[in-house]
């Protein structure tokens, strides 16, 4: 978690990873960032997994800061509420369970505790609040696990209030998130879509907001949807039953990162019926943050972690020694740990294992 602080990433491709990565900290089923202002206004979140934008949209309408308050203390309250995290039993009343809010809202997603904490920067002012849900049948959160989840709150805020922007020319690699794909007319018209394409497309213009929920899915993306189309027919390549269509595709830049999408031409089997188009869309992120996941995969203690990633961008022991404020011998002794742990002999070979753990 803390190394994914330290790499000053823009504060959309921050997010989704700081979420991937809290599950391991405290096993949870879903979890969300709230973007807010300085007065609790939520500006705009971040939702793991598919949003149904029809319950999104009843929530925003009908429960935010206003029916949600008859089960639990409104959102509006974070204005006044310190840094820290909210217990779960502060969470857990039992009026929920009888709300409309768990049945109209939380029961449909699958969503029955929570845990959430609020972040402020270091100057006091909110910046938002992350929310840990799990759902019907998972153990409720205990106090060992909030203690775990306030310990990183600290750094959350600083990378939150400190991020970076996207590097010039940096090497991008896919997202651990499958691909999304829509099926469309060629004049535009969406007959189908993958159910997290909505999460993406919102993703990609900076997170979901009551705005970009009542767009349409082609205004969104930065338009990459009619981009896609217009790239096809400017193509100008014939389809038929009986030939090879040929994918068209481009990279759309986004604040969440880049966006590749990939258009292909289906010819239709029957004479009389039009031909459709299949978008399928993916994004992309930065390789350093690939990088940080296939570490996160090895069995590897925080300290041999920090070395080994040092070794990685080929650092010398006794420059790893100065880079982490550790004695050289301290660097030797990980080394070698991590070299049996591993089956590596080099670093050579390290730095190999780690790029076969990088997504193609």
């Amino acid at each position: 978690m803390r190394a994914l602080c330290r790499l000053r990433l823009p504060a959309e491709q921050l997010v989704p990873a700081l979420l991937e990565s809290l599950h391991d900290l405290v096993p949870s089923h879903r979890n969300l960032f709230d973007w807010t202002d300085e007065n609790a206004q939520l500006v705009r979140y971040f939702f793991e997994g598919p949003i149904d934008a029809r319950i999104a949209q009843l929530y925003f309408d009908e429960f935010h800061n206003r029916l949600e308050s008859e089960a639990m203390p409104a959102f509006a309250l974070l204005a006044r509420l310190p840094a820290g995290v909210r217990g779960a039993d502060e969470l857990g009343e039992a009026r929920l369970y009888r709300s409309a809010l768990y049945h109209e809202i939380w029961k449909p997603q699958g969503f029955h505790r929570r845990l959430e904490a609020v972040l402020r920067g270091a100057g006091g002012q909110l910046l938002g609040s992350l929310v840990l849900y799990r759902t019907i049948g998972d153990l409720p959160f205990n106090a060992n696990e909030e203690a775990r989840l306030a310990s990183v709150l600290p750094d959350i805020a600083a990378a939150l209030q400190n991020c970076g922007r996207a590097e010039v020319d940096e090497h991008h690699l896919p997202a651990p998130a499958p691909p999304e794909a829509v099926l469309m007319t060629l004049d535009g018209n969406i007959c189908h879509v993958s159910a997290g394409l909505h999460t993406l497309l919102m993703l990609s213009e900076g997170g979901a907001s009551r705005d970009l929920l009542s767009r349409p899915l082609q205004q969104l993306g930065r338009g990459v949807l009619p981009a896609m189309l217009l790239k096809l027919r400017e193509s100008r390549r014939p389809v038929s039953a009986d030939s090879s269509p040929s994918a068209v595709s481009l990279v759309q830049d986004t604040v969440a990162g880049p966006l590749h999408a990939t258009a292909l031409l289906l010819a239709p089997l029957q004479p009389a019926a039009a031909p459709l188009v299949q978008v399928t869309l993916r994004r992309l992120e930065p390789r350093r943050l690939a990088v940080e996941r296939a570490l996160r995969s090895l069995p590897l203690t925080p300290g041999q972690a920090a070395v080994c990633r040092e070794l990685y961008h080929g650092h010398s022991r006794v420059e790893v020694a100065a880079r982490l404020g550790v004695s050289t011998a301290t660097v030797v002794d990980h080394v070698r740990k991590i070299y049996n742990s591993l089956g590596v002999r080099t670093a050579m070979d390290l730095r190999a294992l780690l790029d076969s753990r990088l997504p193609r």
